[in-house]
């Protein structure tokens, strides 16, 4: 009797799971309509077949707010995110794994009036720039290109100021409100033809358009089904989904969204006044004597570390972005060598680790000449087969 009723506890357990409803957040970017009708049957339908092909209910949660489906996403508040590409990449880091993504890449173009073209975003400086809103696929692209630059936008250019939608930054550049704009090359490419007194200045990284991912927590048939019930939509579906402006969806994985997922959140790839370093070229300023410096917290260093790194925290209180206050940090350069024409090399936990990036910069600034930063870090030392070692 209790071997049927323990049976029957884990059969009525297993329904109610099956049962038991995923949420499906679709966040449209601020190009597409997020309130139209159309769209709002379309992607109602959409969660129908994802009913039929997964075999579990799906609860349609729909947005434009990206900064708190993000939040959402980093506490793995849905089931399974269909989103524009920067958010699936912060999926990614945050408990997802991508399954799905739009055939069609994002390419971001930057446009300037012929007469007044700049090179590149180097020198743009000083001009007015209009972006479409703060949140969209295109101003996080373009301040993630800015940071690798090492730039910041609030200083480097005379005005930054964002527009909610892709056709009034269009309309800015158009009005002469804006010397400079970023827009996906779908939205641009008729009104280019249209505007022959304006160029292309400028092209950033192809990206996916969208994506979908799945959460970690689910099982792992259900993730293969929506996979597969995502990369076999019937030419209907298809269709409706390319005329809202997403369109055909292939296979994807954490590789498709590893540039869209970094970009702005990792640390600038140039150091003014500094050297960045590979791990080969550690290895041998070490043996020509340069002192290297985990500037990680201690907990970090004990768990595994550089052999000869002499771990040297640097207390970091200031936000992680390149206008940052170095006021409010704490670094004890009194246990760095006195002379500072001395090699030094500076490593935390990669290219994401900010601590590293703030120690070579705050040593620069204080007059030190042969700064090098391994950027890559402990993660590349790692990588190129060279030992570490425990303990402190």
């Amino acid at each position: 009797m209790r071997t049927v009723l323990v049976l029957l506890f884990c059969l009525f357990s297993w329904g109610a799971q099956a049962r038991e409803a995923l949420v499906l957040n679709v966040t449209l970017d601020y190009d597409q309509e997020h309130n139209h009708v159309v769209n709002q049957a379309l992607f109602r339908d959409l969660a129908r077949y994802l009913e039929q092909e997964v075999g579990r209910p799906v609860r349609l949660v729909m947005s434009q707010n990206a900064e708190r489906v993000g939040e959402r996403i980093r506490t793995a508040s849905f089931d399974l995110v269909l989103a524009p590409g920067q958010l699936i990449g912060v999926a990614a880091r945050h408990g997802y794994t991508p399954v799905a993504r739009t055939e069609e890449q994002a390419r971001v173009q930057l446009l300037a009036r012929k007469d007044k073209a700049p090179g590149d975003l180097d020198t743009a400086r000083g001009l007015r720039v209009v972006l479409p809103h703060r949140e969209s696929l295109v101003s996080y692209l373009f301040n993630g290109e800015m940071n690798a630059r090492g730039l910041s936008p609030s200083s480097h250019f005379r005005q930054v100021q964002y527009l909610n939608r892709y056709d009034a930054v269009l309309y800015a550049m158009e009005i002469g409100q804006a010397e400079l704009i970023a827009v996906k090359e779908s939205a641009a490419r008729d009104w280019l033809r249209r505007n022959k007194d304006i160029a292309v200045v400028g092209t950033l990284h192809d990206v996916p358009a969208a994506g979908v991912a799945v959460n970690d927590q689910l099982d792992e048939a259900t993730r293969t089904r929506v996979r597969v019930a995502f990369t076999r939509l019937d030419k209907t579906l298809e269709g409706r989904l390319a005329r809202a402006g997403i369109g055909t969806f292939i296979p994807a994985d954490h590789a498709d969204f590893e540039f869209v997922s970094t970009r702005g959140f990792y640390t600038p790839e140039v150091l003014p006044g500094g050297t960045i370093v590979t791990a080969e070229q550690v290895r041998k300023l070490l043996e020509q004597g340069a002192k290297l410096y985990d500037v990680r917290p201690q907990t970090h260093y004990r768990e595994a570390h550089i052999p000869g790194a002499i771990n040297v925290t640097y207390h970091m209180n200031s936000a992680k972005e390149i206008d940052y206050d170095d006021s409010v940090d704490q670094f004890d350069i009194a246990k760095l060598p006195a002379d500072k024409n001395a090699p030094i090399i500076l490593q935390c936990n990669g290219a994401e680790c900010w601590y590293s990036y703030k120690a070579s910069r705050y040593l620069i600034k204080r007059g030190y000449t042969k700064v090098h930063w391994f950027r890559t870090g402990l993660p590349a030392w790692r990588g190129a087969g060279y030992p570490v070692q425990r303990g402190s």
